[in-house]
């Protein structure tokens, strides 16, 4: 039998890992860089998928640097975010594997490229908040990954060596690396792609699956 991970917190990602919103900000992502840049859809989908699990800021930013089109282009795609975020659903076992997670004593972070106040609205319109320690989200200057997590530790006197990063993108994987261990949860991405970046951790199809190979410490 494989040995558990021994934790005492996790921190998830929200796009493509609680939610089952990539679909919908893909094609939004896509449509905006098509309206605003001289690009087909093809380019648009590998530029927009190669900086999945930044905000839509730094996508466009590293995408398009110095582009008199950046600043409407990133209003834009936040609009049409924001007028359909709370429509996107959470997975399936989310509630239940949070609920198990609380019963674990497992401390319990969203840490999401979404802004503060939508993110956090997000959970308190589905009366989960209670779920979470803490739903962090975005502000600029303070975002997913390293900024998140020294916030956490902080904030919540966290070891972040006992701590579980799970996200869906490589971007996720990157940011994780000298702060948190890292599960990869597949979507976008799928297993071979975290293991061409260097993941040797574990690789899930769903959230649930976490329950199976975490003890708490």
């Amino acid at each position: 039998m494989t040995k558990k991970i021994q934790c005492s917190a996790i921190i998830f990602d929200f796009d493509g890992t609680l939610a089952d919103s990539m679909p919908f900000l893909a094609t939004i992502g896509i449509q905006t860089m098509m309206k605003y840049y001289d690009v087909d859809y093809e380019e648009a989908a590998e530029r927009y998928k190669s900086t999945t699990g930044l905000p839509y800021e730094h996508q466009v930013n590293l995408n398009f640097p110095g582009h008199e089109q950046n600043e409407r282009a990133i209003e834009e795609f936040e609009k049409l975010k924001i007028d359909r975020i709370f429509e996107q659903r959470l997975f399936p076992d989310v509630v239940e594997t949070l609920t198990k997670l609380n019963d674990m004593r497992i401390s319990v972070f969203v840490s999401s490229s979404t802004y503060q106040p939508i993110i956090a609205e997000y959970f308190a319109k589905r009366e989960l908040s209670t779920c979470f320690t803490e739903i962090v989200g975005y502000r600029p200057g303070f975002e997913k990954g390293k900024h998140h997590f020294e916030h956490i530790k902080a904030e919540h006197g966290i070891r972040l060596d006992d701590t579980l990063f799970v996200g869906d993108s490589l971007k996720d994987y990157e940011r994780s690396k000298g702060y948190c261990r890292f599960v990869g949860i597949e979507g976008m991405f799928k297993e071979e792609n975290f293991r061409r970046e260097g993941h040797e951790g574990p690789v899930i199809q769903q959230v649930s699956e976490l329950l199976a190979i975490i003890e708490p410490l």
